[in-house]
């Protein structure tokens, strides 16, 4: 079975879905505690990053890993909202 782009961006997809109700839905201390790590790993830190460098392939990784936690969070957000 060959995999697709398309396959892996659906596959992503349905799982960032998952894991932002299972963020938006747990309660108490621990739902807090989740939603907070998620909205903290959301955005590169300041120190993180420089104008005038060349990316190199860990800050891409960072980068898009800030940008998966980001729509997580949001979509999170939008599900406790919408419930």
């Amino acid at each position: 079975m060959t995999v697709t782009i398309e396959t892996l961006e659906g596959r992503l997809l349905a799982q960032r879905k998952v894991l932002a109700r299972l963020v938006a839905t747990l309660e108490g201390p621990a739902g807090d505690d989740l939603r907070e790590y998620v909205r903290d790993r959301s955005h590169m830190s300041g120190h993180e990053e420089d104008p005038g460098a060349v990316p190199g392939e860990g800050l891409s990784i960072e980068g898009a890993l800030a940008d998966e936690m980001h729509h997580i969070s949001e979509a999170a957000e939008a599900h406790r909202k919408a419930t």
